[in-house]
């Protein structure tokens, strides 16, 4: 039985059927990676390089902030490199698209009647809303739909880099 494995192992490495035996590829270059994987949400444990290398930062950096202001998110898409500036808000998360008004958006408009805007205390602020509401009359409606990218993403919100 033993022997047979063996062979078994054997052809599978002859015949370069690695398959389990395979490493993943790692990559410590976010655009070496980005290019790799083509599109993904947020990098993966093939990413073993810098989380976020500072030419990423580059182009949100304002001197008057320390770095550690700039919360910092990438991602892949078509085998670039894009990256989004977090700024104390869930703007890199992907978008919520639910059409639904929420109960507390449902009691706003009740004693807010045609206010102009939602506030986001009340839409909620775990990620960001693929819609503006308002209220016309009693009831929540859409105002306008936020732009988003092929993926969900507020598109605004994603600038594609690369090192200098």
């Amino acid at each position: 039985m033993r022997s047979a494995f063996m062979i078994v192992v054997c052809l599978a490495i002859l015949g370069g059927g690695m398959g389990a035996f395979a490493q993943p590829a790692s990559f410590t270059d976010p655009q070496a990676y980005c290019r790799a994987v083509g599109t993904i949400d947020a990098p993966d444990q093939r990413f073993t390089g810098t989380a976020v290398p500072d030419w990423m930062v580059a182009p949100f950096v304002n001197p008057q902030y320390p770095r550690a202001l700039y919360g910092i998110s990438w991602r892949c898409m078509t085998g670039s490199v894009l990256v989004c500036q977090n700024a104390q808000s869930p703007s890199c998360l992907k978008a919520d698209i639910d059409q639904t008004p929420s109960a507390a958006m449902n009691e706003f408009c009740r004693g807010n009647v045609n206010a102009q805007v939602i506030p986001r205390v009340v839409t909620g602020t775990e990620r960001m809303l693929a819609y503006n509401w308002i209220c016309r009359g009693t009831e929540p409606a859409i105002a306008k739909a936020t732009r988003l990218d092929a993926r969900g993403f507020v598109a605004a919100d994603w600038k594609a880099v690369s090192p200098p």
